[in-house]
């Protein structure tokens, strides 16, 4: 009896190891959303600011890995957006979503101008993305804006970390799975020893 007690004390405690372990684990992940915003000047190549940001919410997919919790059409909070092109603008809560009872915000730490003309704008540059109960992890985003006098659409979109790439297919871990099947053998295995 003692040593099923000591088992099943192990077995509980390298369990909590392995949980605590993956809510301290970096962030990996896709998400994206859309919205309008006003700037400065109705010349997007002559812009510095993006201000009063409205209608922004999650991209209909919400995300993908650790951003996948969040449903499409959730709201996200964005800060006014002041940059000089092609000059480093840091941006603490850059954008901020409040979600499952999480909050997944971005700290804007560069950006670049990858293209401007009249009437449309993308801007790229690195960040980090914060998550309840995740590392802080570095990240890339990009923002493409179309519009005119003054007034633009947007998408934005954060990966994390830099070269994430989304998976092909979207199947159960094996891992997971394996360590499940495990499980029930070995207590499938004390229950017929204990007979």
């Amino acid at each position: 009896m003692k040593k099923t007690v000591l088992g099943f004390t192990f077995l509980i405690a390298v369990f909590c190891a392995f949980a605590f372990n993956a809510q301290a684990s970096s962030i990996y992940g896709y998400t994206s959303f859309s919205g309008t915003f006003q700037s400065d000047e109705a010349d997007l190549r002559l812009a510095t600011v993006f201000e009063d940001f409205t209608s922004v919410v999650v991209s209909t997919h919400g995300g993908l890995d650790d951003y996948a919790p969040v449903l499409g059409n959730t709201p996200v909070t964005l800060s006014t957006f002041t940059f000089v092109p092609d000059v480093n603008a840091e941006i603490s809560d850059f954008w901020t979503i409040v979600y499952g009872g999480k909050t997944y915000s971005y700290d804007l730490l560069t950006s670049d101008v990858v293209f401007a003309a009249v009437d449309s704008i993308v801007i790229n540059g690195t960040g980090t993305a914060h998550i309840t109960g995740f590392t802080d992890t570095d990240s890339k985003w990009v923002l493409s804006a179309t519009g005119a006098g003054g007034r633009s659409t947007f998408t934005l979109s954060t990966s994390v970390p830099p070269n994430y790439q989304p998976p092909t297919d979207v199947v159960p871990e094996p891992t997971t799975m394996l360590l499940l099947g495990l499980g029930l053998l070995g207590a499938a295995g004390l229950g017929r020893k204990k007979k």
